[in-house]
C-alpha cells in the first residue's frame, strides 16, 4: 500500500513526459536541410530588380505577393544532388508557375535556378507591372540567402528580391 503513492507520481511525471514530448513540433530547425528550410511559403517585401519600376512595401501587401517553395520538401535529389520541384507565386490576379531546382550536396553553395517560368493569362487592372517583373526576373535570380524568417534572392547582376517567410510570426 505504502508503494501506490510512489508509483502513482511515478505514472504522473511519466505521463506528463510523454505528453510535452508529443507536442513538439517536427524537426529542430538547425536539424533541417537547405531545402527543407527553403520549403516555406515567402511573401514578397522588397524587389530591387528595374531601375524604372519601384514598388513599396504596401505594393506586396496589397497584392499578397508570396512565393510558393513548399512542394521542395517532397522531392528526392537526382545523382547530382540536385532538387527539382514545381513552385509557383502569385503577384495579385494571375498564378505565376516555375520549375525550381538546388544543389543539396553543394554545402558550400546557396545556388538556386527558377526555369520554366509561365503564368495564367488573365487581364488585370491592378498589379499586373509588379507581375511583369517578378515574373521576367525571376529566372535571373541565381543564389539564395537564409537569415532566420528572411529570404534573399540574388542576381548575377546585383538585382534582389526579399521575403519573409508565412508562418512567421
Amino acid at each position: 500500500m505504502r508503494n501506490t503513492p510512489i508509483f502513482l507520481s511515478v505514472l504522473l511525471i511519466f505521463s506528463t513526459a510523454i505528453l510535452f514530448s508529443s507536442c513538439k513540433s517536427g524537426k529542430p530547425t538547425s536539424n533541417l536541410s537547405k531545402n527543407e528550410k527553403l520549403a516555406r511559403v515567402w511573401m514578397l517585401i522588397e524587389m530591387n530588380v528595374n531601375e524604372g519600376n519601384s514598388f513599396s512595401k504596401n505594393d506586396f501587401t496589397e497584392a499578397k505577393a508570396e512565393l510558393n517553395l513548399t512542394q521542395l520538401k517532397e522531392i528526392t535529389t537526382d545523382l547530382e544532388g540536385k532538387r527539382l520541384a514545381q513552385g509557383n507565386a502569385y503577384m495579385g490576379c494571375n498564378n505565376i508557375f516555375f520549375t525550381i531546382s538546388t544543389n543539396e550536396k553543394s554545402n558550400l553553395s546557396n545556388n538556386i535556378n527558377f526555369s520554366q517560368v509561365g503564368m495564367t493569362k488573365k487581364a488585370c487592372q491592378e498589379n499586373m507591372e509588379l507581375e511583369a517583373s517578378f515574373a521576367q526576373n525571376l529566372a535571373k535570380m541565381i543564389t539564395y540567402q537564409l537569415e532566420g524568417q528572411f529570404l534573399t534572392l540574388s542576381s548575377e547582376d546585383g538585382k534582389r528580391m526579399k521575403f519573409v517567410a508565412q508562418d512567421w510570426d
